[in-house]
């Protein structure tokens, strides 16, 4: 409701201004031509607060009618103008313009004059959307290459070509692992060091088809926190028998590589995702075959080995041990397990028949129960934000539980985001089951070339524009949004705007 009371003052005050100026012109005043020799001078500007991309009207003398030639930075960056009359100059807040200084040239070279306006514009920061590494050039054969974040084409790091799901490393909120469908090393991405690496190659692992990253609670007597990465990987080629999901055991300097010890966990077939339950510890993990959830308590595992006894990850052999729960009713279908902070419940994205379904626990038996469909239609795909069943989705991938602070001391303090892979857009999923696009799909990008994808940063909603997303994690602490950009090429981020001081100068620097 503010949203849309704003756009009614912005263009009231518009249209205030244009009937001002055509007044003038009725009673003969001369206006319309920038003329040198007299001044040019800022009155005001409305409004005299806002963000990036706000709407900004600027008013005063002499700023002709030539657009071309009329310059305005706001907290020394460059404002987009629209429209220049006499009296008033019409234009778009630019990101980062922290120190709200208004600026405005007219003319050119010995013919211009510089007005600065006599109080600044008060920035107010935001939520934006910018790229943290990778990059796609003219001919798309840019590769895969580890390196740093910045540099040249052929020094910076490249790659991100498949789809992929990424992980924190508890241990560690600078490492985020990406694995993906088709492409077999596990990279790390280092937001201290800002450096792409390939630690883990694998080789041992019988396919390039990663599923999923995630890794081991605590158990008391057997495992520290985070020892031990668990992966699944899509596998068919043993029948029932086939790989579906690795243990890895962290090394001692607290890395993984190609020298940790890795196991084999279980062995079913065509595993899609595997996740750990964040109170309890248990592993579920899942196959394509029929829509199967498998359960292990991750105790038996530690206790045989602890035990100096060989593990046998064949699940058919050991019903017992690898509990089938329930199949999703949807047999052949990707899918992947998102548990809720609290354990409570857990949401199980189907992901090419378009919706997410809702699987509560049973905390007396320590496992989740038949799921229901929560949030997309079955089967139906499109873009529609509203609740439930009625809202639509394209291919939803990878998302993660935020906390919202304005749901605190209800029952459900969590927001759920997603990655809606072919609406190129990260999504929010209210404990309601309400539907809304967060960011992507810029309107005013979109005016621009007609499609709701691209490769612009900037604001949420207005500018920023994504292709094919597919991985996506939150720092909490930081409270930043890391995601995967499959056509892109690139990893984006969602974060508030900062600036640093250089000097004299203030700058845009979202991401040092």
């Amino acid at each position: 409701m503010k949203k849309v009371l704003n756009e009614w003052q912005w263009m009231i005050l518009a249209l205030l201004a244009i009937c001002n100026y055509s007044c003038k012109n009725e009673n003969n005043v001369k206006v319309g031509v920038f003329d040198p020799s007299s001044p040019m001078t800022i009155s005001d500007f409305t409004p005299h607060e806002g963000g990036a991309y706000q709407k900004l009207l600027i008013y005063g003398e002499n700023f002709g009618t030539d657009a071309s030639k009329v310059k305005v930075t706001i907290g020394g960056k460059n404002a987009i103008v629209i429209n220049v009359k006499h009296t008033y100059i019409y234009c778009f807040v630019p990101s980062g313009a922290f120190n709200g200084e208004i600026e405005v040239t007219v003319g050119e070279g010995e013919n211009s004059i510089t007005a600065v306006a006599d109080r600044k514009f008060e920035y107010q920061k935001k939520m934006v959307v910018g790229t943290l590494c990778g990059y796609r050039n003219n001919r798309d054969d840019q590769g895969w290459k580890d390196g740093p974040f910045d540099g040249p084409d052929g020094i910076r790091c490249c790659g991100f070509a498949n789809s992929g799901r990424m992980a924190f490393d508890p241990l560690n909120k600078n490492h985020i692992y990406i694995c993906y469908d088709g492409h077999k090393a596990i990279q790390l991405i280092d937001l201290e060091k800002r450096e792409l690496s390939s630690p883990l190659n694998i080789n041992t692992v019988p396919t390039n088809r990663l599923r999923s990253i995630t890794f081991n609670k605590k158990i008391d007597g057997y495992a520290d926190e985070a020892q031990y990465m668990i992966i699944s990987v899509d596998y068919d080629g043993r029948g029932d028998e086939s790989a579906s999901v690795y243990i890895i055991k962290r090394n001692a300097d607290g890395t993984f590589n190609d020298n940790s010890d890795i196991q084999l966990l279980a062995s079913y077939k065509q595993c899609n995702g595997a996740s750990i339950h964040p109170i309890n510890g248990e592993l579920y993990f899942n196959s394509y075959e029929k829509g199967q959830v498998f359960r292990l308590d991750l105790a038996e595992y530690f206790k045989t080995i602890r035990n100096n006894q060989d593990w046998d990850p064949v699940v058919k052999k050991h019903p017992d041990i690898f509990k089938q729960l329930f199949t999703i009713a949807d047999p052949s279908w990707e899918f992947q397990i998102f548990i809720h902070p609290t354990g409570k419940y857990a949401y199980f994205g189907v992901i090419n028949n378009h919706y997410f379904m809702r699987s509560d626990y049973d905390e007396e038996k320590k496992t989740f129960i038949t799921p229901y469909n929560f949030v997309g239609g079955y089967k139906q795909s499109g873009y529609k934000d509203d609740v439930g069943t009625v809202a639509r989705m394209n291919q939803p991938s990878q998302g993660v539980f935020v906390k919202n602070d304005e749901y605190i001391g209800e029952n459900d303090e969590y927001d759920f985001y997603f990655v809606d892979k072919l609406n190129f857009c990260v999504r929010k999923v209210t404990p309601e089951g309400i539907v809304s696009t967060y960011a992507g799909r810029g309107i005013s990008t979109t005016l621009a070339d007609g499609n709701q994808w691209g490769t612009d940063d900037g604001d949420l909603r207005e500018t920023a524009r994504f292709r094919d997303v597919t991985g996506l994690v939150y720092d909490d602490e930081k409270e930043i949004f890391y995601i995967h950009d499959q056509i892109g090429r690139t990893i984006r981020t969602i974060s508030m705007e900062k600036a640093v001081a250089i000097g004299d100068k203030t700058v845009d620097d979202e991401y040092k």
